[in-house]
């Protein structure tokens, strides 16, 4: 079983002013991830993640063609990898990004160079709304000069699945191409230091779609010649461009598009373009209708070579590639197709005259292999095949080695030159050290070899319990009902656990087993859903205060049998349980913290107090420790909440605890903020610190080459591991830092 550790070379950007012709757009200067820098680290760690398996879009894949193993992949929100084959797992290459630039993570192109291999090319922009950027990096992708553009990128807006948008020229590998979604063709020719408009394009892309749009989808270079080809969202049929003269005049192809949209193309050793088509840019829009096509370049001869096999298939078609070592072998992925085993995915090796695919009504001709991500079978006996499967990759080295991402991860088979054969594909779980889920929070109670070392909750997925952080989660111990909103565990025992969903049939769901099963909490004190929950330490009570316009507090102790007002507090409280004695909970609403004894029956002001956001968080193995993050300061107390100390030498955004340095001593505490008192640069946003004295004392911990792009405010350390952290982000799932041996 694989690990998630690993070593890897410091990140950093290199900063640089771009300087322009006058038609061009000056190049914004590098504000964060700068060499130039001064990395507030002060104790080293090694970052790695916990382990999901992916769990968002894998938008696209790159092979290079020229240095055997050398591949990127492009996600919606969490950022561009490279595959390492030493480690044989994919790193992590935009990193460096966070807090304002949290939107540069977003990767809506990525492009390798073919005669360089140790150039690669990003541009970066989550959402259209905010300017994104170009970056040219030497080192594959270690380092990065950036070039800030005055528009925007749309790596999670619809139609994020096209392309690629940039390309290298193969002869001139110091000319690089850049087609965007609002602002035409763009062009640099050193190497992606400047970069300027290409004005004699003739198209931007009329289409649009969810108000964004789809623009200059990709662009390709002719192997034959050299001749450069660019494919753009027109409404009118006109959607394929030619340029002999390196992008000084441009020529509109005779290929009648009209209705369509041609997504994907690829263009063979031999002068033929192959299209993946739709009538939408999906994924968020699926398309109706599509086909695929092929142009021979020399002739213009344009030929309909769509699959027309027995699967019932409807939809366009999202995903293109061809075998570098066969100029006839072709793969395709449906878009739109929304068959309970996937989308279909399709191989001719005749030039699209005739196809196999991977399933038909009468045949299955592959197997899934998730065994390392059994949450992937989402409950059946077997994982399907995958949706949105727009990445599609064929390695130019292996004709029996295809890549395909999919909304959930990524996917690879080794044999699939047996398609056709009789014998079935096998396609296996390939997003080792690929995460991108937009986490919401998580708890780390103690634990031992039979109970969870973690439970979370996160978008799209709703949650898991991980027995082991190292290994992706089975199937048992995904959460399945609704939208998870809210989720506690008992410190005494961590088989306890709860969380709340949006899911009007399935509001509170509690484990008693680490989540091996879940219990759906079916007698409520109100038809509502969500809100949040604490736990008390043995488990044995849930106070829940639903998404509901009273937001009462409710408190079971038994399992939704009977349900009681906690009294004493209202309306916003935010509750939580002290983690040593089951008796007692806390909570501050207005502002005023307040205090229960008496298992959550009846809370009582202590008189202290707060700033009414702040975020309470029990001491793990101290009665009557709670600690507040707010926002500009810490206060404690020692004795529930009677007595409070402020501490100002840190904005505290979010604080966790986790084991204390040496046996005895108090929990060693992490924190999101920014330290007011040493001068450490923590630049566009929050570090991570941690302190081993009680907060006398606080060291950043986290450099500024580890930003993790947009930070969600949780924070935990491990209860069992000195200096292990585990913290929350949008996009790059959840961050695990141990200290560097």
């Amino acid at each position: 079983m694989y690990k998630l550790f690993f070593r890897r070379k410091t990140m950093r950007i290199k900063t640089i002013t771009a300087l322009l012709a006058a038609a061009a757009m000056t190049a914004g200067m590098l504000s964060g991830c700068s060499k130039d820098k001064k990395d507030s680290a002060q104790i080293k760690y090694e970052w790695s993640n916990v382990a999901i398996g992916g769990g968002g879009y894998i938008t696209g894949i790159v092979y290079n063609p020229t240095q055997e193993g050398l591949a990127y992949v492009r996600t919606d929100i969490g950022g561009a990898y490279r595959f390492d084959t030493e480690k044989d797992k994919w790193v992590p290459i935009t990193d460096c990004f966070g807090g304002e630039e949290w939107n540069l993570i977003g990767i809506e192109s990525i492009a390798t160079d073919p005669v360089e291999p140790n150039r690669v090319y990003a541009a970066c922009g989550t959402y259209m709304g905010d300017n994104g950027a170009l970056l040219a990096s030497d080192d594959y992708g270690e380092t990065w000069s950036r070039f800030d553009l005055t528009f925007g990128c749309g790596g999670n807006n619809s139609g994020r699945g096209v392309g690629e948008r940039l390309c290298v020229d193969p002869v001139n590998n110091s000319n690089v191409y850049f087609g965007s979604r609002n602002n035409g063709l763009w062009k640099s020719e050193d190497y992606g230091k400047t970069w300027a408009q290409v004005g004699s394009f003739p198209v931007k892309g009329d289409y649009s779609q969810e108000g964004n749009s789809i623009g200059i989808m990709w662009v390709h270079f002719d192997p034959a010649n050299n001749d450069v080809y660019a494919g753009a969202a027109m409404t009118n049929g006109e959607c394929i461009y030619k340029s002999s003269d390196n992008g000084a005049t441009w020529e509109t192809l005779p290929a009648n598009l009209a209705g369509f949209y041609p997504l994907q193309a690829e263009i063979s050793a031999d002068g033929k373009m192959y299209m993946a088509c739709s009538d939408t840019a999906g994924p968020n829009v699926d398309p109706k209708n599509g086909g695929v096509y092929v142009l021979d370049l020399a002739t213009q001869e344009f030929t309909d070579i769509t699959p027309k096999l027995d699967d019932n298939r409807y939809g366009g078609f999202g995903g293109i590639t061809l075998d570098a070592q066969d100029q006839d072998t072709i793969v395709v992925t449906s878009l739109g197709f929304w068959d309970n085993r996937g989308h279909n995915i399709y191989r001719s090796t005749d030039g699209g005259e005739s196809w196999n695919a991977l399933y038909t009504n009468s045949e299955k001709n592959y197997t899934m292999d998730v065994s390392d991500a059994d949450w992937l079978t989402w409950g059946r006996d077997e994982a399907s095949i995958g949706w949105w499967t727009a990445a599609v990759a064929l390695d130019p080295f292996n004709s029996d080695k295809l890549s395909y991402g999919t909304g959930a991860t990524l996917y690879s088979t080794e044999n699939l030159t047996d398609l056709g054969s009789g014998n079935p594909v096998t396609i296996s779980f390939d997003a080792y050290g690929i995460e991108e889920t937009a986490v919401y929070t998580m708890v780390a109670p103690p634990y031992d070899g039979d109970s969870p070392q973690m439970y979370s909750i996160m978008g799209d997925l709703t949650g898991f319990s991980h027995l082991d952080v190292e290994k992706c989660p089975d199937d048992a111990h995904f959460f399945k009902n609704g939208d998870a909103q809210s989720v506690d565990c008992a410190w005494l025992d961590g088989n306890y656990a709860v969380y709340t969903s949006d899911s009007t049939k399935a509001s509170l769901n509690y484990t008693t087993d680490g989540g091996a099963t879940w219990n759906v909490i079916s007698r409520l004190p109100e038809k509502s859903y969500g809100g949040s929950v604490a736990m008390s330490a043995d488990g044995k009570t849930i106070i829940w205060k639903p998404a509901s316009l009273s937001g009462k507090p409710y408190i079971t102790p038994d399992y939704g049998e009977n349900w009681y007002y906690c009294e004493g507090i209202s309306y916003g409280a935010k509750v939580i349980a002290d983690r040593v004695n089951p008796k007692t909970f806390y909570a501050i609403c207005e502002g005023v913290f307040y205090i229960s004894t008496d298992g959550g029956y009846h809370f009582e002001s202590t008189g202290a107090v707060l700033i009414d956001n702040s975020t309470l968080t029990a001491v793990g193995d101290k009665e009557g420790h709670v600690w507040a993050a707010t926002g500009s300061s810490i206060m404690y107390t020692e004795d529930g909440g009677k007595n409070f100390t402020v501490l100002k030498t840190i904005n505290a955004k979010a604080l966790g605890f986790g084991a204390p340095e040496k046996e005895g001593d108090y929990m060693t505490i992490y924190v999101m903020g920014n330290d007011n008192v040493s001068g450490n640069d923590t630049p566009h946003g929050d570090g991570i610190y941690r302190s081993t004295d009680k907060g006398k004392t606080w060291v950043r911990i986290n450099d500024n080459n580890h930003l993790f792009g947009n930070l969600t405010y949780s924070i935990t350390g491990d209860s069992e591991v000195f200096g292990r952290v585990y913290f929350a982000t949008n996009g790059r799932g959840i961050v695990m830092g141990d200290t560097a041996k």
